[in-house]
C-alpha cells in the first residue's frame, strides 16, 4: 500500500511540474508576441532604404593583354579578317569573312590541362559564334591549332583559332574559358578591335 501511495505521489508531483512548465511557456509566448509586434511597429515607422547593389566593374581586355581565367592565361597576339584560307590541303572561301585570332595560352596549373577550340566563342552583341576546328587546320602551320591539345604546367602553346562570321561585323569580343569540360565554368571577354 505504501508503494502505491509512493507511486501516486510521484505521478502527482510529475503532473504538477509538467503543468507548471506548460504554464511558463504559455506565459512567455505572449511576451514574445508583444516584442515582435513592437518591432513591427518600429520598422513601419522608419522605412528602410535598400542600398543599390554596386555592379561589378567589368574590366575590358584587348589585344596583347594577359587575361587570366582560372589557371589559364590568354594573350591575343594578332587578329585578321580574311575571305580565303589556304595551305597544303587547299583553299577555303566564305561568303562572309574568316576571323583568324592568333593566341597564346599559358597553363598556370600544377597538372596538364586540355585545351580545345570549343573553349572559345566570339560574341557580337547578343549573337554567339563558335570556332570552326576544320578551318583551324588551314590557319595553323602544324595543322592542329588547339584541337584537343594538352598543355603541361607552366608551358605555353601558341596557335590560331578561326571563326566564320558575316561581313560587316562590328566589335567582336573573344570569350575565353577557364578550361575544357569540368575545368571550365569561368570566362572573360577580350575586345578584338581597337
Amino acid at each position: 500500500m505504501k508503494k502505491g501511495l509512493k507511486w501516486a505521489g510521484i505521478i502527482v508531483i510529475g503532473a504538477v511540474i509538467l503543468g507548471n512548465l506548460g504554464d511558463d511557456e504559455e506565459q512567455a509566448a505572449p511576451e514574445k508576441k508583444v516584442e515582435v509586434e513592437q518591432e513591427a511597429v518600429k520598422s513601419e515607422a522608419k522605412p528602410v532604404k535598400a542600398k543599390a547593389a554596386a555592379k561589378p566593374v567589368k574590366k575590358t581586355y584587348g589585344v596583347n593583354d594577359q587575361v587570366k581565367v582560372g589557371k589559364l592565361t590568354y594573350v591575343v597576339n594578332d587578329v585578321k579578317m580574311v575571305d580565303t584560307l589556304s595551305n597544303v590541303l587547299g583553299e577555303k572561301k566564305t561568303s562572309g569573312q574568316f576571323l583568324v585570332i592568333g593566341l597564346t595560352i599559358l597553363n598556370g596549373d600544377k597538372e596538364e590541362r586540355f585545351v580545345d577550340s570549343n573553349m572559345f566563342k566570339v560574341n557580337v552583341g547578343d549573337t554567339e559564334y563558335s570556332a570552326d576546328t576544320e578551318l583551324d587546320l588551314y590557319a595553323n602551320e602544324d595543322g592542329m591549332g588547339f584541337f584537343l591539345e594538352t598543355i603541361n604546367p607552366n608551358i605555353e602553346k601558341t596557335g590560331n583559332i578561326v571563326f566564320e562570321l558575316p561581313k560587316q561585323v562590328k566589335n567582336p569580343m573573344l570569350e575565353v574559358s577557364s578550361g575544357f569540360g569540368w575545368a571550365g565554368g569561368q570566362s572573360k571577354e577580350i575586345q578584338l578591335t581597337q
